[in-house]
């Protein structure tokens, strides 16, 4: 399977071990069509993470300060001589950035992703009441798309496949339906912005990863208490090679498609969606935020939390290795983490 390429970071919950017993006593089995992960069960969390952060300022054009963020993150080198690369915008809505992933980013990492010998696609669903072909055109991504001469993929109706991880313990079964184009694709690269939400608290990288659950499991997935929990346990099931965030403009407040915009002026990259997150989330308080995000830990964040409980990289401020930044605005974003 496509995911077998990617390290899966983190540690094991206890209750993992649980809910393969209460699977196991129910008799519960795969449906026909269910695809075993091939993350491992009991990940492991890195000793350290690396976020690249860099002031776009300091860069004559957007390409260039993307193409620092990524090298600094470590690159494209995860990307094989004809592997296919799916890019993942933001979607949402047919508002443009930062409501939604710029055309422009899209382009450029396509462009990356073709110099390092990949096959880039871009693909989404956006909210499950909106049509993502419009929202594509909206955006501009379609018109981006077909001027770069890849596929754009309205994921609406396309055909789905299971996955299956012990960590997914608040999706039924431990089962996440998601799009076959997602499963199949070598890598998946994250492209998100920093914004406030009216549910998750905020959506950046983690939150980002909505887009590749198929439509059938998306109104099951907003019910109840366990939203935010099941939005963390995606990543368990489809891990991103690489997380960019774009927040040259975010949201304090409001939000998703649409509130108080603020300028952290910032590009960040990371193979570790956790660490990245919780360093967009400090951005954001930099800028300014609502308290819903702005107060405490960063780590005490319901999705934060969540994805740290199950591995999804690390969840200390001392752990992330922060590259790119002058040394009095990396201390000015540490002591936003909390």
């Amino acid at each position: 399977m496509a995911f077998g390429r990617r390290s899966f970071l983190g540690s094991a919950l206890a209750g993992a071990a649980a809910v393969r017993r209460a699977r196991a006593a129910a008799g519960a089995a795969p449906p026909p069509g269910a695809r075993r992960h091939a993350l491992p069960d009991a990940p492991r969390p890195p000793a350290q993470s690396t976020v690249a952060v860099v002031r776009t300022a300091a860069f004559g054009t957007l390409r260039e300060a993307l193409a620092e963020a990524v090298r600094l993150a470590g690159g494209l080198a995860f990307v094989r001589p004809g592997d296919r690369v799916l890019l993942k915008p933001a979607v949402n809505s047919g508002n443009r950035y930062p409501a939604t992933t710029d055309a422009e980013v899209v382009a450029l990492v396509a462009a990356m992703v073709r110099e390092a010998g990949g096959h880039p696609l871009v693909a989404d669903r956006t909210m499950f009441l909106r049509s993502t072909r419009t929202a594509f055109e909206r955006t501009g991504i379609l018109e981006a798309a077909r001027a770069a001469g890849m596929p754009c993929l309205a994921l609406d109706g396309a055909e789905e496949v299971t996955i299956e991880h012990p960590l997914a313990a608040h999706w039924s079964g431990a089962r996440v339906r998601v799009y076959r184009a997602v499963a199949e694709a070598d890598h998946v690269v994250d492209l998100c912005t920093p914004r406030t939400h009216a549910l998750a608290g905020f959506t950046m990288g983690l939150k980002n990863l909505v887009g590749v659950v198929a439509g059938s499991a998306r109104p099951g997935m907003h019910l109840g208490a366990g939203f935010v929990p099941r939005v963390a346990e995606i990543a368990a099931v489809v891990r991103p090679a690489l997380t960019l965030l774009d927040g040259r403009l975010g949201f304090a407040d409001g939000g998703p498609d649409e509130g108080d915009l603020v300028r952290p002026g910032l590009v960040a990259a990371s193979t570790d969606p956790l660490a990245l997150d919780a360093l967009g989330v400090a951005a954001l308080r930099l800028a300014g935020t609502n308290d819903a995000i702005g107060r405490g830990p960063v780590w005490s964040l319901p999705l934060l939390r969540r994805a740290a409980e199950i591995g999804v990289g690390v969840a200390e401020g001392a752990r992330i290795r922060i590259a790119g930044l002058a040394a009095a605005d990396e201390v000015a974003l540490r002591a936003r983490l909390g």
